[in-house]
């Protein structure tokens, strides 16, 4: 195992690791997780103490019963060595290998050698992978029957122990998802226009809120030193409306659905901007002032400094370089409300 991989952040923001102790008689290798470490560096050197005894007595085990594998190491392997050398498609390798590392390694808490893998281990590692995230049983099935096809070929065992995935309805999916050039095609539109929903766009594709938290978004749930956005209400359709009620209804989102998180700081500034931009609309509304942007206060500084006759060197120092020429044409005073 990668002892990077044997050391996580646990739910409750402590720290865990994974050790494995050798039972000879059954000739198998059992996970135990430790929880509740308060710092990472301890948990690292626990694990790493662990590890020294047990790979010696797994050197030996192997070695007693002339198998070099157990079924989590030939799993590792078959996909590195052997599945990544067959597949092409980027989307199937990104897949299977979050499923083994999400799904089947958190589940795997006893690894037999690898030639005393059966259908009872599998199918009890499946049912685990099953209970444990619901809805993923098909594209499980699928895998282990990839991996077990190989170890049945290479004799390994006497028979596919796999359970089959033709057992299992494929789930049917509406998900669309953009290639790489798609994507950058579509943040080069938002980026390169005056995009009114900017900030939507990114709060969805990198921040993963659902449209009706977006909508349920205040300022005050934005922490701008800190670029702490937390989310605690949406707006939901409301499924009986009536003349007096609103098409939509504002609440509080269930428990396990609230939480906080630190934004990107791209995103950061264009809630910084949005929020801006919101209170010159409040100022210029109740005064009776054409609506303007945070872009028009930056202009009519460079106004102020062609009224007081300065020279076109010093606007450009104290502006950053601005281009004078569309401040020299006509339309650009009297903005209409």
């Amino acid at each position: 195992m990668n002892r990077t991989e044997d050391v996580f952040l646990s739910h409750e923001h402590l720290w865990s690791y994974r050790t494995r102790t050798v039972d000879p008689n059954s000739l198998t290798i059992r996970s135990v997780t430790h929880n509740g470490i308060l710092q990472h560096s301890t948990a690292e050197t626990l694990c790493e103490e662990a590890a020294r005894i047990s790979t010696k007595e797994l050197v030996e085990l192997k070695n007693a019963n002339h198998c070099p594998f157990t079924f989590n190491e030939y799993l590792s392997y078959y996909f590195y060595k052997i599945y990544l050398a067959y597949n092409c498609s980027e989307n199937a390798i990104i897949k299977n290998r979050w499923i083994i590392r999400n799904i089947i390694d958190p589940n795997i808490t006893t690894d037999p050698l690898l030639h005393n893998v059966d259908a009872k281990y599998l199918k009890d590692l499946f049912n685990a992978c099953k209970a444990y995230c619901e809805g993923t049983e098909y594209a499980v099935a699928k895998l282990l029957q990839l991996f077990s096809d190989d170890i049945w070929k290479h004799g390994e065992v006497s028979c596919n122990p796999a359970p089959s995935p033709a057992a299992y309805k494929k789930p049917q999916t509406t998900v669309l998802l953009y290639t790489s050039e798609q994507l950058k095609i579509f943040l080069n539109a938002v980026y390169s226009s005056s995009c009114p929903h900017r900030l939507e766009f990114l709060l969805a594709l990198f921040c993963g809120l659902h449209t009706g938290e977006i909508l349920g978004l205040a300022y005050k749930d934005f922490t701008p030193c800190t670029r702490v956005l937390e989310i605690h209400h949406q707006y939901i359709k409301n499924k009986q409306p009536s003349p007096d009620a609103s098409s939509y209804i504002y609440k509080q989102l269930d428990m396990e659905r609230i939480r906080d998180f630190q934004v990107p700081d791209f995103i950061g500034e264009e809630l910084v901007r949005r929020q801006q931009e919101k209170k010159l609309k409040s100022i210029t509304r109740e005064n009776g002032l054409p609506s303007i942007t945070m872009s028009d206060l930056s202009n009519m500084f460079v106004w102020f400094l062609i009224q007081k006759n300065c020279s076109l060197e010093k606007i450009r120092y104290l502006t950053g370089g601005v281009q004078i020429g569309p401040f020299l044409v006509d339309g650009t005073h009297g903005k209409e409300n």
